[in-house]
């Protein structure tokens, strides 16, 4: 089975919100535990009304941890909070469930899909040498929508930001469910692993402007003579 990870990405005036909404999601998803380290067992939250009223959030972030899932929250570029979600052994429809329940937070973009499908939308590989250089490209929603993935998490404020028409994406979704005030959740394929076997988010992807298209860039970043110029290069498309 796929290694699944999902993100929301929220202003960070919404954090207190946010932090509420994952300390009531319910059983496996609800965390337990507190840490600042990924690979710390951290301490127990205990009574979640007091720890919401004592927790600040600190500069490097922190994470929070449950029987079902690792939530890695964190402040990014632009003043936006992230909340990256690796999960454990849980069922589709919890990850369904958890899209829908953080919907309330309001989070500007979303996608929950098998790691690898993450990496073929966002990710570069190049060798140069004998180095190896990885790099995340195209995640700034403010200059594109990053990406479609098994769920993808779209509110029509974000499409119309970068001229998505819904109605396009919503054809051919093999789900579609439309929440309060504009946001829409779409899933493209039945199982995680399924978006090897289809070219069709991948067409959307190419011929829709609005969303970042990894492809349309992977021949500059491979080009690239120097580990400078394809830092430079990298940079321009974060």
């Amino acid at each position: 089975m796929a290694v699944l990870d999902a993100g929301l990405e929220f202003e960070f005036s919404a954090a207190q919100l946010v932090l509420e909404r994952l300390l009531a999601l319910p059983e496996p998803l609800r965390p337990t535990r507190q840490s600042f380290g990924e690979d710390e067992a951290g301490v127990l939250i205990g009574d979640a009304g007091r720890f919401l009223r004592e927790f600040r959030y600190p500069v490097g972030g922190f994470y929070l941890i449950s029987a079902g899932a690792t939530f890695d929250i964190r402040e990014i570029r632009n003043g936006r909070l992230i909340c990256h979600v690796f999960f454990g052994d849980i069922s589709f429809n919890d990850i369904r469930e958890f899209l829908i329940h953080m919907a309330v937070a309001k989070p500007i973009f979303g996608f929950a899909c098998a790691t690898e499908e993450r990496k073929k939308r966002n990710r570069i590989t190049t060798v140069q040498g004998v180095n190896t250089i990885e790099s995340w490209v195209g995640r700034d929603t403010q200059r594109y929508i990053p990406g479609l993935y098994w769920w993808t998490f779209l509110p029509a404020s974000l499409a119309e930001k970068h001229g998505v028409p819904l109605p396009v994406i919503a054809s051919v979704a093999l789900e579609h469910i439309e929440l309060e005030e504009e946001k829409h959740l779409f899933r493209f394929y039945e199982n995680p692993d399924d978006w090897r076997l289809t070219t069709v988010v991948a067409g959307l992807c190419s011929s829709l402007p609005g969303i970042f298209d990894v492809e349309k860039i992977r021949p500059q970043l491979e080009g690239a003579r120097t580990f400078l110029e394809y830092c430079a290069l990298a940079d321009a498309w974060e």
